[in-house]
This record gives C-alpha cells, structure tokens and sequence, in this order.
C-alpha cells in the first residue's frame, strides 16, 4: 500500500510538474479586453465577434491538438484604468493561459509590462504604436504593423515613384509623430526633403494646415489621420484646389465608411492595407467562417482583424503540439517565417536571443496599396516592404 501511495505521489507531482495555468486535457482557456461599450464600440464589437466566430469554428472541427478554446471577453470601454483592472482579473483570478487581441493603444500599453514581466503570452493587440515591437519584448507578439512600418512604407513609396515635393500630416499625438519620424527618416535616408504638418487629434476645421500646404504645392500628401479627420480633411484640402496631389491614407482608413465620407472627393484617394480579403467572394476563409456564425453578415476590416488574431493564436498552439506552456507556445511563434494562414499573411517573429532580437518581435512589415475606384476601392499596388536604412 505504501508503495502505491508513494507512486500515486509521484505520478501526481509529475503531472504537476507539466500543468500549465488556463491548459486542460480538454480546453485553453484564455482572455482578451475589447470596447465593447463607449467611443470605439464600433471597432470593439466586430473585432470580438471575429474572434469569437474564429474560435467557434475551430471547436466545432474537433479544437486544438484535441484541446477547445474558451475565449473570456473583458469590456475595458476603451479606458485603460479599466483595462489594467480586468486583465489582471484575467490573469490573477480567471488564471487564463493568455491574452488574445486587446484593442485600443492606451490600454494595450497599459498592460503590456505587467504582461510580460507575469510571462503571459500576449498575441496579436488592436494598436499600431511601434513600442510594441521596440524594444522587443518577449512575450508580446504585435501582429499588425505598426505606424513606423506604415510611415516607412508611405514613404519609400512616394520616393519610389519619383516624388520630390512630399507632405506629411499627421495627428499630433504619439501615433502620428511615429509615423511622421519613420517617413523623415526615410526620405532623409534618399535625400528628399518633405514638408510635416501636425493637426490637433480633435481639430474639425483644416484650413490653415491646408494653407500652408497650398503655398508647398506638394505632388503627394501622406494623411495620417483616421476617424471622421481623414475624409474630411482631404474634401477640405481638395475645396481649395489640392485636386492633383495623390492623397495616401493610413490603414485606419480602408473601409466602406471612409469612402462613404468623402462622398464626390473619394475617387483616387488611397489606403495604405495589409488585410488581404477578398470581400467579393463568398467562399473566402474570412467570410465563410465569420458569415456562418453571424447569420451570413460579411465581416467588416475590424472583425476580420479579429479573425486574424484568432488563426494566428491558433497556429501557435498546433505548432506547440500536445505539451503546451506559455514557454511551447512562444518558441512556437518565433517559428512563424512569412507565414501564410488561410486568413492572416505574411507574419514573422525571429528567436528573441537570436541575432534578429531587434526586430524579433514586428510581426508583418508588409502593407499594400488601395485605390477608390468607382466608389469602391480596388488593390493598386503588390505587397510594399518596410526599408532599412
């Protein structure tokens, strides 16, 4: 008896020894903040169903490696005295084995530390501020990119093309002065000068940025401004005779609704994009999983980011295999080489001891251009790569 007694012990202190916080035989649990309420609900709302159709149909084919995934959603209303609060319930009560696509940059920030100094897998956040990928931190995995990958490219782009009178605007905020310096440098780094004009992040009116603009006469303007400060700014900058500039938007702004606000000023205008949907055919992965759990709605760029926040975990977790920890999970991810999913593409994380520690942690440095067309937009360039300089 006292045999089986000290084998029993054994078995179990083995076992213990392989348990992982929020893993079961059965079921992962994990955890994500979305604004499900307040000033961004729009954005939070489709971003959480996205994922919640994601994971839905990956339990319905059988899970993970024989394991389902059971998503706890934290509303933080885009506040992130709320989100640092409900993500440590997450952790600290709920114990989930991860955070999964939290939405907003100033919640995301607000948690990211605690996140990884508690080694919590962080995977895929709703943000595009480069601080998430510089310094590089271990376990937090930025999946799209981020305003300095978005300002290089604007850039390198405009300088591609034989431009030699560029503008920048930008949000005077932390985001857009990410952007306006990735674009600096570049085109310092090429030897074209540009002008760079901050708007206030709350300013309706845009005539004395457009002014100085129309004593520039630039051929390019890059508008890093999103919400309702995108559209308008270029109806107000073409009122006043900017019509032959070719305008380029942030990827905020690559959506139906964008195009719906600028109304008659839309066409021509682009987008920067890195979603690669086709929203015209029915039997794409993102709108065949998201239609079939959402009474066939086609799913806006906001949930399909949700959905990619999803598959990306998910890959992450095969490729784990049976054992998994926070520890499989990350070393699984840094597996990810331009990774192609049915719905994501184009991520990459590198060994965070490794020799590509500075940028181990970007995730996609890929984005494309979109051009409306017709009051639709249409792709009007292939994939355009961030440039070291």
């Amino acid at each position: 008896m006292k045999k089986v007694l000290t084998l029993l012990v054994a078995l179990l202190m083995v076992v213990g020894l392989f348990a992982e916080v929020g893993v079961t035989d059965d079921e992962i649990l994990i955890g994500s903040f979305q604004a499900l309420s307040g000033p961004i609900s729009f954005i939070g709302q489709p971003m959480t169903k996205g994922m919640e159709a994601y994971f839905n149909w990956v339990n319905d084919n059988g899970g993970v490696n024989g394991r389902k995934i059971n998503l706890l959603v934290a509303d933080d209303q885009f506040t992130p005295a709320k989100t640092t609060v409900e993500v440590k319930r997450l952790v600290e009560s709920d114990e989930v084995f991860s955070i999964v696509g939290g939405l907003g940059t100033p919640g995301v920030l607000a948690v990211m530390d605690y996140l990884n100094s508690n080694e919590v897998p962080f995977v895929y956040q709703g943000s595009g501020t480069s601080l998430l990928s510089f310094p590089p931190k271990e376990f937090i995995f930025p999946v799209q990119p981020n305003y300095t990958v978005e300002g290089n490219i604007v850039a390198n782009y405009f300088a591609d093309v034989g431009y030699t009178k560029i503008a920048i605007v930008y949000r005077n905020a932390d985001d857009g002065k990410e952007f306006r310096e990735a674009a600096k440098e570049l085109l310092e780094s090429r030897g074209i000068d540009a002008t760079f004009i901050p708007v206030n992040p709350t300013a309706e009116d845009f005539s004395a940025e457009v002014t100085r603009l129309i004593s520039n006469r630039p051929e390019a303007i890059g508008v890093m401004l999103y919400g309702t400060q995108a559209p308008n700014f270029i109806k107000q900058a073409k009122q006043y005779g900017l019509r032959d500039v070719e305008y380029v938007t942030s990827y905020a702004n690559a959506s139906v609704s964008f195009i719906q606000l600028l109304g008659n000023a839309a066409e021509g205008v682009k987008s920067m994009a890195w979603v690669d949907v086709d929203f015209t055919d029915p039997e794409t992965p993102a709108l065949e999983i998201y239609g079939k759990y959402n009474n066939g709605e086609i799913p806006n760029a906001y949930a399909v980011a949700g959905l990619i926040a999803a598959e990306t975990f998910t890959e992450a977790v095969r490729r784990a295999g049976d054992n998994l920890t926070r520890e499989s999970l990350v070393n699984a991810l840094e597996t990810f080489d331009d990774w192609q999913g049915d719905i994501a593409s184009g991520i990459t994380y590198y060994d965070f001891e490794g020799s590509n520690k500075d940028i181990s942690r970007i995730g996609k440095d890929s984005m494309y251009i979109l051009e409306v067309k017709d009051g639709v937009f249409e792709r009007f360039t292939d994939w355009l790569y961030y440039m070291e300089y």
